[in-house]
């Protein structure tokens, strides 16, 4: 029983609201103190799991998304979806979801794809005659599609703790990214027909090319990343890279938005951006440590295999628990705590853990928008200077859309498998 004590104090630290590394951390000493382990091990285990030549990709990506928020990427890529798409019905809608498609295929987090599309959609749709709780749900909705479309935070997160190759991951996660793409366009479409919502004056040709001529170095900067990516020309850390220096010199030489001084105060927030998630990292692998080390995992996969579960009936229950803690625990963080944990369960039953982390990257993203603790939600309530309950009304029709996304992903593997498979990974 002593050995659940971490596990105790760290569910305790959670409930009382205490910060998650804070939490992590504790609750791992005290399994090194439980378990009679040097403390002075923990900083080597520490270090150990930051140094991975996978994990550079992290700050890199992080740095992409706040050069394409503060040098004018993201202005262009909402400009030009609305200049195409904005006649259709709910086309402002439309276009905030296009253009956080295409940022998510850049960035890889869903935060910064719901601030930087959100500031410029939001008041615009407002402005049009959008109700403002549509517009912060679409906007919300929209920016979830940052860590399911590669290259995505966490599944390179979920590659470094499950040893698969990232490369496969993204290509797993393409298919359903572009199937949950397609589900909110029809959600949002459908919503501003029954709401009746204006419609934007179809765009001349002229207009149209003119605004694909401004995008056009925005546009090319997901087709070099996933292209590079996917025909082996650089891994994905290198590709984080290049997509830092593109980035870099697209805002200057077409957007001219950023001065040396801006440059450096994004690479500063960057920092603090890359630290928050490295230091939950550092945390959650210390507390991997411990809990290899008394068999947790282990144990559960006993109980698991105990209750005789199929894999489709294993990953149907871990998707309900992860509703549900989606509601009240951070995406990363629900991550690197339970991912750990169910890993040798996985391996028990013969859980192929590419589609497995498919399923669990999109029950991160509903958890995105659902109550209490939607990181989204209160990112389009200070970019769109609204109320919170307006931005959960709006967030609900695309939370079952989500939520049927999944089931489908769930019966039907090969939308996950299928491009892995063909691809060779």
């Amino acid at each position: 029983m002593i050995d659940y004590l971490p596990i105790l104090l760290l569910v305790a630290l959670l409930a009382i609201g205490a910060p998650i590394y804070l939490a992590l951390g504790l609750s791992a000493l005290l399994g090194f103190y439980i378990a009679d382990l040097p403390l002075l091990a923990s900083a080597e285990i520490v270090y150990n799991s930051l140094t991975p030549f996978t994990l550079m990709a992290v700050p890199f990506f992080v740095i992409t998304a706040n050069l394409m928020t503060a040098g004018g990427i993201s202005d262009a890529l909402v400009k030009f979806a609305r200049v195409w798409v904005g006649h259709l019905w709910g086309g402002l809608g439309v276009a905030t979801i296009l253009a956080c498609a295409i940022f998510s295929a850049i960035s890889g987090s869903s935060v910064a794809t719901a601030l930087a599309i959100g500031a410029i959609s939001i008041p615009a749709m407002v402005a049009a005659g959008y109700d403002r709780g549509y517009a912060m749900g679409v906007t919300a909705a929209g920016g979830t599609l940052g860590i399911l479309i590669p290259p995505s935070i966490p599944l390179i997160l979920y590659g470094f703790i499950t040893d698969q190759s990232v490369v496969a991951l993204f290509s797993a996660a393409l298919i359903p990214g572009l199937l949950a793409v397609l589900s909110l366009l029809v959600c949002a479409m459908l919503i501003a027909r029954i709401k009746n919502y204006p419609r934007c004056p179809r765009a001349s040709m002229a207009e149209r090319l003119a605004a694909l001529k401004q995008a056009a170095p925005s546009l090319f900067l997901p087709v070099m990343i996933l292209g590079g990516i996917y025909g082996g020309i650089y891994t994905p850390t290198e590709a984080a890279i290049v997509s830092v220096v593109y980035s870099l010199v697209i805002s200057q030489l077409f957007y001219r938005r950023m001065r040396l001084v801006e440059i450096l105060r994004v690479m500063g927030k960057s920092m603090i951006d890359t630290s928050a998630i490295m230091i939950i990292l550092a945390a959650a692998m210390l507390l991997g440590h411990y809990l290899s080390i008394v068999d947790l995992g282990f144990r559960v996969a006993a109980a698991v295999e105990a209750m005789g579960l199929e894999p489709m009936q294993f990953n149907l229950l871990i998707m309900a628990i992860l509703l549900v803690l989606g509601m009240f625990m951070e995406a990363t963080s629900m991550l690197l705590i339970l991912v750990p944990m169910l890993l040798p369960a996985m391996v028990a039953l013969g859980v192929n853990p590419v589609h497995f982390a498919v399923l669990f990257v999109i029950a991160m993203e509903i958890g995105l928008i659902t109550p209490p603790i939607g990181m989204n939600l209160y990112v389009v309530t200070r970019a769109g200077q609204g109320a919170l309950q307006d931005a959960i009304r709006g967030s609900l029709p695309y939370v079952g859309m989500l939520v049927l996304l999944a089931l489908v992903v769930l019966a039907v593997p090969h939308t996950a498998l299928w491009l892995p498979q063909w691809l060779g990974r």
